[in-house]
Order: structure tokens, then sequence, then C-alpha cells
């Protein structure tokens, strides 16, 4: 009503050309009615072919200059042709909406065909499976699967697994009119490519633990499943790094093509920020290494089997280069084997991508009674810098000082009811050196403020580096211990969302000036979300609702 009949707005407010529209489905002036419903065409114009387009046909493309097609075309010869017009989206300098813009003008094949508009799909639902010879189960499909069924998006094949968990299976098709989100126009639709039949498969077995963490709000069911199949759940109080990979299963029989295909699409438009600083493991001639701290909220294997969150974590690491993280809440022993494997044996393709991972992680977690345990993962051998975990008693060894024999014992004691603490001992290029893991549950009272100052003060006077590194509550926790200095500006906010409270921070005893930093330290706040994860009944959620934090710790020759 009111608009010119030679155009039409999309959805994203762009005005669309209803010639060119018209055009690319070769419409007859006759073909359309009052209100601009266009039948069913089987004779369309001839696409390009971007399997075989030289750069100076691609550039006559919407929005493609040379260096654009340049790209274009040393893409395909790396990976020998694209699969789908999707895969556009891995072409560096090729976004969501670039792609959407070329989408009406290409294809992959000489073959003439219409490609699917953007408005057909929301999000990344773009990418389908071919259903003519299996139909999907909404009894045990995963969402990714039924994310591939024409007329589902994300959130409404969430929605499906989410009202099946909680009601059970369906017992007749029609049921899914009481999902949310599910219309009589979209369940038309979408039936034809659906059945209730669960398929037999030899990764059923994995559905029951396949889960994946819904971070930002647990109104997202944990039963929500995503195809990959969890490790056992078995104790491990220390491992060295292992080169198993986590495998990947699918249920119902489904090819792994396309749901790995939608987990690289995932992927790309996932943002990853451009590192502005070239850390190259030292300062001023001086070597140093990143240690860190971040509290990876409820890690246990339902959550790190997610691979988006395991995506962020490693290349956080990666791109970051921290050597030494501590790491707070965590669940499960086994995820952070999980998460070290997959640093060292990638099977995610970002993270395999990663040039400078030295692929030598390993990681440590005491036996604690508490079940938020706290843990290490430190890269082992990096750049001539080495990192070994030892036994605090071993500490007594390596130092002539008195103080150091009281201070294993005092660093043994330190845990009280408002916080816990877990202190490690690592050889650092064989300098030994402690790092106390915190977690403070409230504000500190003045006792157990005295017993950490008196802890920090010995380890002090015997020479001996120290670090504090975890979540201390709030900034007046940090600032009622007197004899450390934190390493990060005041008041700097380290966490995502308001739902959660807390301040990640590392201290050191005494001042910059004399201790073993040297003064460059910062908060990570990029680069900590993904498509894969759920964010309540959307997508795009964060690894952790915390932020992780470093500083610089000088090496010893």
């Amino acid at each position: 009503m009111g608009q010119s009949p030679s155009s039409m707005r999309s959805k994203s407010g762009r005005q669309r050309s209803f010639r060119g529209f018209a055009r690319r489905h070769k419409l007859n002036k006759s073909s359309l009615s009052h209100t601009f419903s266009l039948p069913p065409s089987e004779e369309y114009p001839e696409l390009m072919n971007v399997n075989t387009a030289t750069e100076e046909q691609l550039m006559t493309l919407p929005g493609v200059n040379r260096q654009l097609a340049r790209a274009i075309v040393l893409h395909r010869q790396m990976i020998g042709r694209f699969k789908r017009v999707d895969d556009l989206a891995l072409v560096s300098g090729i976004g969501a909406e670039k792609l959407e813009l070329l989408r009406p003008e290409i294809s992959i094949s000489n073959r003439k065909q219409v490609s699917r508009a953007s408005s057909c799909s929301q999000s990344l639902d773009s990418v389908r499976v071919s259903v003519e010879s299996k139909l999907c189960s909404v009894n045990s499909s995963s969402v990714f699967q039924l994310q591939c069924v024409p007329g589902l998006n994300q959130e409404i094949a969430a929605n499906i697994v989410d009202y099946r968990n909680k009601k059970g299976p369906f017992k007749s098709l029609d049921d899914l009119i009481k999902v949310r989100g599910m219309d009589v126009v979209r369940l038309s639709t979408v039936k034809q490519h659906l059945s209730l039949e669960l398929r037999k498969c030899e990764s059923l077995q994995h559905l029951a633990n396949g889960h994946v963490y819904g971070c930002a709000d647990d109104t997202v069911s944990k039963s929500f499943i995503n195809g990959v199949s969890s490790t056992p759940k078995t104790p491990h109080r220390k491992s060295l790094s292992m080169p198993n990979k986590l495998p990947m299963t699918l249920p119902n029989g489904f090819a792994t093509a396309p749901v790995n295909d939608i987990l690289d699409l995932l992927s790309a438009y996932s943002h990853r920020p451009i590192v502005e600083e070239e850390f190259k493991y030292e300062r001023d001639g001086i070597k140093c290494c990143r240690i860190a701290s971040w509290n990876l909220h409820k890690l246990d294997v339902d959550k790190i089997t997610n691979p988006g969150v395991r995506e962020v974590i490693c290349r956080t690491i990666l791109e970051n280069k921290l050597s030494l993280i501590a790491i707070q809440d965590v669940l499960d022993v086994a995820a952070l084997k999980i998460l070290c494997d997959e640093l060292n044996s990638p099977a995610l393709r970002r993270v395999r991508e990663w040039k400078s991972n030295s692929h030598r992680w390993e990681y440590c977690i005491a036996d604690q009674l508490d079940s938020k345990k706290l843990g290490f993962l430190f890269d082992s051998s990096n750049k001539g810098i080495t990192i070994e975990d030892i036994p605090l008693d071993q500490v007594c060894l390596l130092s002539e000082a008195s103080e150091i024999r009281p201070l294993v014992s005092e660093l043994a004691t330190l845990r009280s009811e408002r916080y816990a603490t877990e202190p490690q001992a690592f050889l650092l290029s064989g300098r030994p050196t402690v790092i106390l893991n915190v977690v403070c549950h409230d504000r500190l009272s003045t006792e157990d403020v005295d017993h950490i100052d008196r802890v920090v003060k010995m380890a002090d006077r015997g020479g001996l580096p120290l670090a504090l590194a975890g979540e201390f509550c709030c900034w007046s926790n940090v600032q009622t211990l007197e004899c450390c200095e934190p390493l990060l500006d005041e008041g700097l906010s380290t966490t995502i969302d308001n739902k959660y409270s807390g301040q990640s921070c590392i201290l050191c005893p005494g001042t910059i000036d004399s201790s073993n930093f040297n003064g460059h330290s910062g908060a990570i706040k990029s680069g900590l979300s993904h498509l894969a994860i759920p964010r309540g009944w959307s997508w795009g959620g964060p690894a952790s609702p915390y932020c992780p934090v470093w500083a610089e710790l000088k090496v010893p020759d």
C-alpha cells in the first residue's frame, strides 16, 4: 500500500528492485495478480558459475571488486571447487550481508537454477539437507539436523527438542502445532520432510549424554543434542596431553557432511577479533610469558562437547598467546582433558588452522572436595619457555630460603567459607613459581585478609615468585589485600552478562617494580561468543559470562 509498483522493501529495510526480481524469474505481466503472488516457474535464466568464472567475470557481480574476485579465485584453487553457494562465506572479504547480495546471481554449476533467497530462512538456516530419501525424525534428531529441514530455523528446531524433552516423544506430527513458534502454514510445509520413526544407528547410545550447554540462560534445556558424542566421565587427578580426538557421531543415519558443513558455516559467521598487538614472548629483549585467569562457569563434559564452546576457548587462548591459565568453576575434570586434547590434536577447523599452536598443552588439577574445582591449563614448551607443574613440597628442595618450608605449610591451610584457593607450583624455565588460584564466594573477613597477607609476605621474604589469580567477588576484596598490587586497572569490568557479578584479577606481592611482572596486562572482551552456543531462545551465546584476564611474567634466561 502506497509503494511504487516497481520496488519493494525487504525485512532488513533495503529497497529491492522488483524489475530485477521479475527478470530473474522471467515473469510476464499476465502472471502477476493484484497481490503480486508469484506462481512457481521451471524456467530460470542461467546464473554465474563461481567454479568456472574468471576474475573479470566475477567483477561484474554486485559489490565485487578485483581484490575480492581474486580472493574468490584463490580460495577456489585452494579447495578445488565450491560445493555450495554458502561456501563463499569462507572467502576472506565476503560476509553474511555480501553473500546475500550475491546469492540471487550465482550458482555452483552450469545447470539453470534459481538461488534460494535469504528471505526463505532466518540467520544461517539457508543451509539445507536434501531429505527426499530420508525423513528427519522429530523424536530423535538433533537441533542441527532439524534446522536442515526446509521451513525450520534454529529457534523452532530448539523449541521442538525442548518440547520433546519435557513432554516426551511426539505421537503425531500434528502435535508439532503445540511447539512455540509453529503455525499451521509452517506445519503443512515441514510435515512432508518429517517422520516419527526412531532410526537405528550406532550413535544412538550417545544421545543420552550428547548435550549442548546453554551458557547465558538456563532456560535452554541441557538435553539439547548436537550430535557430538560425550566422553565418559572418568576422574583424572593429573594427566599429560593426550592426542586422541573427540569423536564426532551423528544419530539417525544421516551423513556427517551436512552437520559438519553447518558447523563450518556457523564458525565462519562467528566473529573472531583481529589481535592488534603481536606479542612475541618477550618485552625489551627480556623473555616473558602470559599467565591468565578465566572463570569458565560450570565447565563440565556436557558444556565442552559443544563445538562452539571449544572453539571460543581454544582460539581465545591461542590468539592471545596465553601460556598458563588458572581456570575456575570446573565441575568435571574430564572437561579439562577434552579441552587439552582439542589444543593438541584439533578436530575443529578454526583451531586446526591456527599455525602458532605448540600442540604441547597439559593440564593439572588437585583432588578437591569442593564440587567447583580449580585447575590449570599450560603450554609446556613454546618459544624456548618451558613450564612444568611440580608438587608443592618440591619447592622446598629447590630453594635455600628458610621461609619456604613454613610457607608451604601455610599455603596448604589457605581456605575458608568465604574463599577457596588452590596453590600450584610450576617450574618456569627452571625457576620455581607459585600461582594461587582463588575464588571468593563472599567479602573477605579481617581474619581472611590477615592470613593471605601473611602468606604473601613470607613468599616475598623468601624470594619466591608468587601470584594470586582468580575471581575475587568484588573490587573491595582486591583492595583489602594491601600487601598485593592488582595488575589490572581498578574498576575494570570483567563480566559479559549483567546477570553475573564478579571481578577477575591477577595480583602480585608488593609493587610491580619489585615483582617479576613487567606491567603489561589486560582483559579479553571480544571473540567470546559463537553462533553454535544457545543464548536463551536465540543463538550466539558466550562460552562463559566471565572474561579472561592476563598479565606478563618475566622468564629467566
